[in-house]
């Protein structure tokens, strides 16, 4: 009997949950072996071989209860964590959050039609002037971030015989941050060079940027950028050394065609730094006031006819740029002044935008002018006059364009007159 009665204790011991604990903070079955043994039940030996039994078996039971639990939390935290719930937001990360990947584009929808007083320039056009898909974001360590933007746009300029757009790459790059306020960015990058230019096509106000800032400012290139902040941002600079042949463009080979183009661009922010953007919601909800000051330079060597009149001349081109948000006002202007170098006399070349916005309704509507000259050395001067009305349906994410332009020309090329309607949905 008094064996039996052992043997049943000692199961009862042995099976009772690793958790259960007493007020003092000793097992139940330390307690149950204490009494066993005040009771004459077992011997001192006995206690001590079955409390380490005890002991082992509780450990076992617990790294079992650890290894589900891990399980568990595996479950509950996969390997790739997901965020969203807004255009350009979706986001896919690791859980340790050194790698991630966010997925955004847009569209551009547009019609367009043109007049002139010669009717073989006349013509009604549907295109997607831009339909863009952008993955970005951190590639295994803090400091490194990527950017790879694809342009799957259709053909926006009128040609005959008409023509398609092939899929091509619009920016590409890795940036390498030595600190928060120094960075280095190799691949496609956009050249430092006038403020208009920042201004990326999914903030203008109008549905192209103007027409000076094509003729004298620099695109994306392949090349480098070293770029940062001074001040908390009071001061903004950037130097870049690109191919200087144009978007997805290599250099051109050979001692005498292989220039590339350089240049610097240093802003003064004296109120705050802030994005560039056509219209001021950046301002809009506090009334309160931005301001932008900048000076920009480039040169570039032997260019393929890339912002310069002369293919293969050697250019140097500066710029002044300004721009002012004051609640709903929105000022962006824009001065350059290029200088082609030849074996003769030098050729100089100026131009200039000047736009205004005003936001309307807390930022639903928006009504912006601007205009835009180029006065050339040796060819027909040109101007550009545009009215635009938008509509603000998710600001940028959704917007109505209507646009309203004349091109006005000095030499034999007949004045235009242009009426666009767009929208533009992100996502």
């Amino acid at each position: 009997m008094r064996c039996a009665l052992t043997a049943l204790l000692l199961c009862s011991v042995l099976t009772l949950p690793v958790a259960a604990q007493q007020a003092d903070g000793s097992t139940v079955e330390s307690a149950i072996l204490d009494i066993l043994l005040a009771r004459g039940i077992i011997t001192p030996a006995e206690h001590e071989e079955l409390a380490a039994l005890a002991r082992e078996q509780a450990a076992s039971r617990a790294d079992e209860v650890e290894l589900f639990e891990a399980r568990l939390q595996r479950l509950r935290a996969p390997d790739v964590q997901a965020t969203g719930g807004a255009p350009g937001k979706l986001l896919f990360r690791s859980p340790d959050g050194t790698w991630s990947l966010g997925l955004r584009g847009r569209i551009q929808a547009r019609v367009e039609a043109l007049s002139s007083a010669d009717d073989s320039h006349d013509a009604t056009n549907f295109s997607v002037p831009r339909g863009r898909l952008t993955l970005e974001g951190q590639a295994g360590a803090p400091r490194a971030t990527f950017k790879l933007e694809a342009d799957l746009s259709t053909q926006r300029s009128l040609t005959d015989p008409a023509t398609d757009k092939a899929a091509a790459l619009e920016e590409a790059w890795i940036n390498w941050a030595f600190d928060p306020d120094s960075n280095l960015r190799f691949g496609q990058v956009r050249f430092p060079f006038s403020r208009e230019t920042h201004v990326g096509t999914a903030v203008l106000s109008l549905a192209d940027r103007s027409l000076a800032n094509q003729e004298f400012s620099a695109d994306k290139e392949p090349g480098t950028l070293l770029w940062g902040a001074l001040d908390e941002g009071a001061w903004e600079w950037f130097v870049g050394i690109s191919n200087g042949e144009g978007k997805r463009k290599n250099n051109t080979p050979g001692s005498d065609r292989n220039g590339l183009r350089r240049g610097a661009r240093l802003v003064w922010n004296p109120l705050g730094p802030f994005k560039p953007e056509g219209p001021a919601f950046a301002t809009l909800d506090d009334g309160g006031t931005r301001l932008a000051l900048g000076a920009s330079w480039m040169r570039n060597d032997d260019s393929s006819g890339v912002s310069t009149v002369t293919p293969g001349s050697d250019t140097e081109t500066r710029g002044l740029e300004l721009q002012a948000f004051s609640g709903p006002w929105s000022l962006m202007a824009d001065a350059y002044g290029r200088r082609e170098l030849r074996a003769g006399p030098d050729l100089e070349d100026r131009g200039s935008t000047l736009q205004l916005s005003r936001l309307f309704d807390d930022g639903t509507w928006e009504l912006v002018a601007r205009t835009s000259s180029i006065d050339f050395d040796v060819e027909d001067d040109a101007r550009e006059h545009v009215l635009g009305f938008n509509w603000y349906v998710a600001r940028h994410a959704g917007k109505w364009l209507v646009e309203w332009g004349r091109l006005r020309n000095s030499g034999v090329t007949p004045d235009e007159r242009r009426l666009r309607v767009q929208y533009q949905l992100q996502f």
